[in-house]
């Protein structure tokens, strides 16, 4: 019987089609299944209070708020302390209806914020108001801020966050704001939100804290959607959003920051990397920081995330950033660039986790350093030429330490960890091969490294 090329490329499409079912069927879960809300009933007092930075400037702030009940006024209620006048402003409120039950997203922006001074404020929803807060803003100086960033939370229910988190604020009260890269909760439920927002309650309130959105907080689909609760708790994306991207970017001192979206299918990324350009390019700040979670240059495998690595490491490259900050692999990994030389230099790309879950890695040899099976937090301090950035575990002590210092002569990046040994600990959950492989890969990285 005489083969066609016609049949032939008819069994080519129909061997795909097979592959594609079973590849499918096999990842059915990990890409399409969304595990059921729990029930919930929200209060009808204002809860969950979070400050923000604002989409005016960096002396804009937003806060959010939640609460149950029938549809009530938002609005907010703050004084310069020591002024003795009180401002009342309307906020903004948004039914929200999910699987589990539904409730009031509340927001509304401070006005007329000063450098240097200290406000208190409280949230009501009519007659119901919130506890009284009060931060303090910066001071009118480019030469020095410092913030925390911390990777994926990602806890379970009754989890260990909050104490984690409340050693790191009594370790550095001084920090102006928090950074986190993403799955700051376990699931888009009301009950992991509820657990996310205890982590960091005594910190949510009084310091403006930044989130990358991560894949635990997005709903699966053939399109992936950020649920919906996600952008009313951190308003400043309502303004902030290009084409679909959930972006934003703010000046704060002599720095631009910035955070992405990397969790958006690939065909949005494209406009992503249209906005990030067009950010870069208007920057004239000394320092660009950029936070997203997924890392450019994974340490799970050479070809993961290869889409977020093509659309914006190109740009990080042209445009001088010097620090990316990421999450998703939960392990700790610090990635230098290297110039026509071997010298360090930037950007440097940090990825860590805090989360009582660890993974394997692969340990790519483009990064400097590991660290595993353990949980980090990482102070970043820009005083004048210098951006340090130290790396500790959750008993304090320091992991890692690096300097990136621009002045007129250049940038140079000051290794301060090479004395520091590594921990390179297999994590609880492998087992079997992948236990084997891990002992085998992180044997060669011991000898490469000649850390013992």
């Amino acid at each position: 019987m005489k083969i066609t090329k016609k049949k032939i490329a008819w069994g080519i499409v129909l061997l795909i089609l097979i592959a594609g079912g079973v590849i499918c069927k096999i990842r059915w879960k990990v890409w399409f299944h969304n595990i059921p809300e729990i029930r919930y009933v929200l209060t009808e007092d204002p809860q969950r209070v979070f400050l923000t930075f604002g989409n005016d400037g960096e002396l804009s702030r937003n806060v959010s708020w939640v609460c149950g009940g029938v549809s009530k006024q938002a609005k907010l209620e703050y004084t310069k302390i020591g002024s003795g006048d009180t401002l009342l402003v309307d906020g903004s409120s948004k039914f929200l209806r999910t699987l589990g039950g539904f409730g009031y997203a509340n927001w509304a922006k401070f006005k007329e914020l000063s450098y240097g001074d200290s406000y208190s404020y409280r949230v009501w929803n009519d007659d119901r108001s919130s506890d009284w807060y009060s931060f303090t803003m910066q001071p009118d100086s480019t030469d020095h801020f410092s913030f925390v960033f911390i990777g994926d939370v990602q806890d379970t229910l009754r989890g260990k966050t909050r104490g984690f988190m409340e050693n790191v604020r009594h370790r550095y009260p001084q920090a102006d704001f928090y950074m986190f890269a993403g799955d700051f909760a376990e699931r888009p439920m009301n009950c992991y939100w509820d657990e996310a927002y205890q982590s960091v309650d005594s910190i949510a309130p009084t310091k403006p804290i930044l989130v990358s959105p991560g894949n635990h907080e997005y709903v699966k689909g053939l399109v992936r959607v950020l649920e919906k609760r996600f952008a009313y708790v951190f308003s400043y994306l309502l303004e902030s959003r290009y084409k679909n991207n959930n972006v934003y970017s703010i000046d704060y001192n002599d720095a631009t920051i910035i955070t992405l979206d990397s969790n958006r299918d690939p065909w949005f990324l494209f406009s992503q990397r249209e906005w990030l350009e067009k950010t870069l390019k208007a920057s004239k700040k000394k320092w660009k920081i950029v936070m997203l979670h997924h890392p450019v240059y994974s340490i799970k495998g050479k070809t993961n995330n290869l889409a977020v690595r093509w659309m914006f490491d190109g740009l990080f490259r042209e445009y001088g950033v010097d620090l990316v900050l990421q999450g998703h692999e939960h392990n700790y990994a610090r990635m230098t660039n290297k110039n026509d030389e071997g010298e360090m230099t930037t950007p440097l790309y940090l990825v860590s986790h805090a989360s009582p879950k660890s993974y394997r890695l692969s340990f790519n040899d483009k990064y400097d350093r590991f660290g595993t099976d353990r949980r980090f937090y990482q102070h970043i301090d820009v005083t004048g030429d210098t951006l340090r950035m130290q790396a500790y575990l959750e008993n304090d002590s320091l992991y890692d330490d690096v300097r990136i210092v621009k002045n007129a002569s250049g940038t140079q990046i000051i290794d301060n960890a090479k004395d520091i040994p590594e921990i390179l600990e297999m994590p609880a959950r492998l087992s079997g091969k992948k236990a084997e492989e891990f002992e085998r890969n992180a044997e060669k990285w011991r000898n490469r490294s000649l850390v013992k």
